[in-house]
C-alpha cells in the first residue's frame, strides 16, 4: 500500500505490535493514533482508503476515518469484521473503502461508504488493486490500472520483487496520476507491505516515498493458530 497525504501533514509512526484483547496487531500510525492499515495474528489484512469520488460531506459532525481500522483490527473473521462495521458511527465518518484480505478463508471483501448506503462486494481471491486521490481520481485510476496491466511480468510471476517495482512505478511519468505519486502539494509518504505466511505475519514499512531509499521497518508476529489454505 502506497499512502498519499498533503506534504504538510505530519509524519506518521512505523508498525509496532499492539496487544488487542483477543490478537496481537501490527499497524503504523497517526501521531493521534488512527490508522490506515492493519494486520493481526489470525492473518486478517485490513487496508482503508479515502473514496474522493464522493464529494459529500457528513452533516453531523466528522470522526476521523483513522479510527476505523483501530476498530476493526481485533477481529478473527469476515463475518466479525462484517458486524463490526456495522456499528461504526458510519454517520460521522467521510466516503471511504475499507478491503479486507482474510487469509484463512481465501476471501476478499471491500465496503463502499458513501454516507448514504454502506455496500459490500466480494472480490475473487486473486490479485487486485484499490486507487484513491483527490486530484482526480477517476484519471488516476484509469491510468494506474493500465500501469499495472503494463508492467513487463517475464517470468508470470508476480512475487514481491514485481510489486515494489509497480509501487515505486513513476510512469506513464512522475506526477499526480503515477503510482508513487509527486505533486507540488502532496505527495506519496510511506510503503506498506504485508505478508501471510504460513506460521507468521510480516510488516514491512518504509518512511518515504517507494522511490526513495529510506530505510525500512520490518515487524514480525507468530500466527495465533497453523493453518492450511488451499491454493
Amino acid at each position: 500500500m502506497n499512502r498519499d497525504e498533503k506534504r504538510d501533514r505530519f509524519a506518521a509512526l512505523p508498525p509496532e505490535i499492539v496487544e488487542f484483547e483477543n490478537h496481537c496487531v501490527l499497524f503504523p500510525r497517526e501521531p493521534t493514533g488512527g490508522t490506515w492499515i492493519s494486520a493481526n495474528d489470525a492473518g486478517v489484512c485490513l487496508a482503508l482508503i479515502n473514496w474522493h469520488r464522493i464529494k459529500r460531506e457528513p452533516n453531523n459532525g466528522i470522526c476521523s476515518r483513522g479510527e476505523v481500522i483501530r476498530k476493526l483490527a481485533g477481529v478473527s473473521t469476515s463475518d466479525e469484521i462484517s458486524t463490526a462495521v456495522k456499528k461504526l458511527p458510519l454517520r460521522k465518518l467521510r466516503p471511504f473503502r475499507l478491503i479486507a484480505i482474510v487469509s484463512a478463508e481465501n476471501r476478499v471483501i471491500e465496503w463502499r461508504w458513501n454516507l448514504n448506503r454502506l455496500s459490500i462486494r466480494k472480490q475473487s481471491w486473486e490479485s487486485r488493486h484499490w486507487f484513491s486521490s483527490s486530484f482526480d481520481e477517476a484519471t488516476a485510476e484509469a491510468e494506474r490500472t493500465h500501469v499495472c496491466a503494463a508492467l513487463p511480468d517475464e517470468s508470470a510471476k508476480r512475487d514481491l520483487k514485481w510489486l515494489r517495482r509497480l509501487h515505486r512505478s513513476h510512469e506513464p511519468e512522475r506526477g499526480p496520476f503515477s503510482i508513487c505519486m509527486h505533486r507540488p502539494d502532496a505527495a506519496t509518504v510511506s510503503y506498506t507491505e504485508v505478508a501471510v505466511g504460513s506460521q507468521s505475519v510480516v510488516m514491512c514499512y518504509k518512511d518515504g516515498p517507494p522511490c526513495s531509499r529510506r530505510s525500512t521497518t520490518t515487524k514480525t508476529c507468530k500466527l495465533s493458530r497453523v493453518r492450511t489454505t488451499n491454493r
